[in-house]
């Protein structure tokens, strides 16, 4: 019995040994090679303990309004497209001389207060708005340098920006003016934001994210004055890609196309207009595949971050930057974005806006644009 016993149990064994070596069943689609970013070890390591994700995103769905998404370019417009967007550029009035000057500069609250306080109608301008009900400040904002010092210059390049528009565009619908209005709310968020990641995630420049993020949403602006049913397209709830979406199939053209052609027409930096044309690379682009790297691409990211969080702060009403789930499916613009943030080497982004000292910084940006 205890010799019988033996040889099953061998037997047992031998089986089990084969069964391991079997060669392991794969589903449908699972030898599809999925690029991940390159990463040392030790970066990895440091990303990955300190944000863990819901799941990869390789094991994810790509949502379907992204995954039909097929982003189009300046170089592929036919010639009645890019004559079309051509007269979109020229509905919108042409630029203030601060507006050009912030473009490509104005980064220390010296500069852009002597900028500002040179025109009579734009310092009324930005001090009738800071302090309207809309800011809701405790103390009054008696000038443009008490401005800046208190709300940062991030906050007051995007009230420039806002003013000098609002103000040239005095035949604009209620509509158009309603739509304008969400347009630069998101884009003071997400200029505000840029400057404030860049710093503290130790990026060069900071303030050349922030102008980047402001200019970023001109040609949204351009759109709403110079196409007709454009405002529709700014309503509350809309997502990036549905508004992309409907660009193209109205117009041919997306507003990182009109906004970079509109940007070169008021002859621009060329970085900014480069920055404003693949700005939207971060949406239609895996991770692993981005065309830029080094500073070019932690650039473009964060640029794309930025107005990510700007977007979903106007249109979806977030109010507390740490509530942001980058792996939440409800929003196909976010994506690919924590791919990005690895290959840029940003992880750290992903954790920062839940990070109580810095949530408190942003949040208080965001108060201080949004009532």
């Amino acid at each position: 019995m205890i010799f019988e016993g033996v040889i099953l149990a061998l037997v047992a064994v031998g089986l089990l040994w084969l069964w391991l070596r079997k060669p392991t069943s794969k589903k449908p689609g699972s030898n599809i090679q999925r690029s991940a970013p390159p990463k040392a070890a030790a970066q990895v390591d440091s990303v990955s303990k300190a944000a863990p994700e819901a799941a990869p995103e390789s094991l994810r769905a790509i949502p379907d309004d992204l995954e039909h998404l097929r982003l189009r370019r300046r170089g592929e417009l036919k010639e009645a497209e890019q004559a079309a967007v051509l007269e979109v550029c020229a509905a919108m009035p042409e630029p203030h001389p601060v507006q050009t000057q912030m473009a490509g500069g104005l980064d220390t609250p010296e500069e852009l207060t002597s900028a500002v306080v040179t025109d009579a109608g734009l310092t009324a301008s930005i001090l009738r708005t800071v302090n309207s009900a809309a800011f809701a400040l405790a103390t009054p904002i008696t000038s443009v340098q008490h401005a800046v010092n208190y709300l940062g210059v991030g906050v007051v390049k995007g009230l420039v920006a806002q003013a000098v528009v609002s103000d040239s565009a005095v035949d604009a619908t209620p509509e158009q003016q309603a739509a304008m209005a969400r347009i630069w709310q998101s884009a003071c968020c997400a200029s505000a934001l840029a400057q404030s990641l860049g710093q503290e995630l130790g990026l060069s420049r900071p303030s050349i994210l922030a102008t980047k993020s402001l200019f970023f949403n001109l040609g949204d602006v351009a759109m709403v004055l110079g196409l007709e049913g454009a405002t529709q397209w700014y309503a509350e709830g809309v997502s990036i890609v549905d508004r992309i979406t409907a660009q193209q199939q109205s117009s041919g053209a997306n507003t990182a196309i009109v906004g970079a052609a509109l940007a070169q027409e008021w002859n621009l930096p060329v970085d900014l207009v480069a920055a404003i044309e693949t700005g939207f690379l971060p949406l239609v682009t895996k991770p692993g595949e981005h065309p830029m790297d080094g500073d070019n691409l932690r650039s473009n990211v964060i640029v794309y971050f930025a107005g990510r969080i700007g977007e979903i702060i106007t249109y979806r009403g977030l109010r507390d930057v740490g509530e942001l789930q980058l792996d939440s499916d409800e929003d196909p613009g976010l994506f690919h974005l924590p791919g990005h943030l690895e290959s840029a080497g940003l992880g750290r982004a992903k954790t920062l806006l839940s990070d109580p000292s810095f949530r408190r910084k942003a949040n208080r940006l965001v108060g201080a644009i949004v009532a």
